[in-house]
């Protein structure tokens, strides 16, 4: 059976980048289809031609069926993969600030497809991207809303991970939970190693010794301030070269804020973590990936959307079974859901509460 994958945003620069990740990854095969959805408008729409034909003088070959859709009723697929959205704009690292310029955009395709795709499935690239899984689980099935921060999260750990131990990615595997942002959860109990290396398993142990000498927020809050004063100068490799040098977990917070300075959007490692899914999605075998999902308190009365281990599948998405869960402590899940909990208000405030909130953390 045929498989249709359509991309929301496909026009977009991580939207394109990610349709050429799909066809090259082997992902579609002969007589698949990948749909490129445009918003109605004439430009998006010569945009996506453009980049149809750029696709197919790459990739047509491999006979998967490249269309245009002009907007988001023209389409009819299995997977929905949604990269629309307003980018953060220049100079901000704070994914926040897109909340109340993404939320009607996000509330409008969240309709459209609750009326014409209710049972597709639906993988959600744009950022806040808790924000945009609340939204579209308003009309759709929430366990057809998958987000894929904490998956992008979780591969980031890993390789701060594997770097520190001089090993490759591969051979680690970490989660990391809660928000895809400044209140995300490194699971250092979650992290397993491959191999039989005793030098490199007693690294590691001396790593998350380390990581529990000092509170990892007073831990990123330092690195943050120091990488700054290298940023302000515009000496982006001596910011790098200290980050490089902090412990993983404090690592994975602050990289992309040194990334942010110099490129406003990571296309590649976004287009790695979708992948991920997307395999295990159509392989529907069982898999651990990780996954911003609307909880309904099925996990430490969690009810709202959260970064967790997942399987995929078919029907969407289920909690995993090895998901360390007893090993995260009350403190540390309650600040997550507190701070997603704050953007998802902020985002849909009148100015004058934010205007007041602002003052109030001031």
């Amino acid at each position: 059976m045929s498989t249709s994958i359509a991309v929301l945003g496909a026009s977009g620069y991580v939207g394109s980048a990610l349709c050429a990740h799909v066809l090259r990854s082997g992902i579609l095969e002969p007589g698949d289809r990948l749909q490129l959805v445009g918003h109605g408008e004439p430009s998006s729409y010569g945009r996506l031609l453009a980049i149809r034909a750029d696709l197919l003088d790459a990739f047509d070959d491999l006979r998967v069926s490249i269309d245009v859709a002009p907007q988001l009723e023209d389409i009819e697929a299995d997977l929905v993969v949604l990269t629309a959205g307003v980018p953060m704009p220049p100079g901000c690292t704070d994914r926040r600030v897109m909340g109340r310029g993404n939320l009607p955009i996000f509330r409008d395709i969240a309709n459209a497809c609750g009326k014409h795709l209710p049972t597709a499935t639906y993988l959600v690239v744009s950022n806040p991207v808790e924000l945009a899984v609340q939204e579209l689980s308003r009309t759709i099935d929430r366990k057809r809303i998958i987000g894929i921060g904490a998956e992008q999260d979780s591969l980031r750990f890993a390789r701060s991970i594997a770097r520190s131990l001089g090993i490759s990615r591969h051979d680690v595997h970490a989660s990391v939970w809660g928000e895809h942002g400044r209140h995300m959860i490194p699971m250092w109990h979650s992290v397993r190693l491959r191999g039989d290396d005793d030098k490199v398993f007693k690294l590691f142990s001396e790593l998350e010794w380390s990581a529990q000498q000092k509170p990892l927020m007073e831990r990123v809050a330092n690195l943050q301030e120091a990488s700054l004063l290298y940023l302000q100068n515009e000496d982006i490799a001596s910011a790098y070269h200290l980050v490089e040098a902090a412990l993983p977990d404090a690592r994975i917070f602050i990289e992309p804020f040194v990334t942010a300075s110099a490129i406003h959007s990571t296309p590649n490692a976004t287009a790695n973590a979708v992948l991920n899914i997307i395999r295990a999605w159509k392989e529907d075998d069982g898999r651990c990936v990780h996954a911003q999902v609307m909880l309904q308190g099925e996990l430490h009365d969690i009810s709202c959307p959260f970064g967790v281990p997942v399987s995929v599948g078919s029907k969407g998405w289920i909690l995993h079974p090895n998901g360390d869960s007893h090993n995260v402590s009350r403190e540390e899940l309650d600040a997550s859901i507190r701070g997603i909990q704050d953007a998802l208000a902020d985002a849909s405030a009148p100015l004058s509460d934010l205007w007041e909130r602002s003052i109030a953390n001031a």
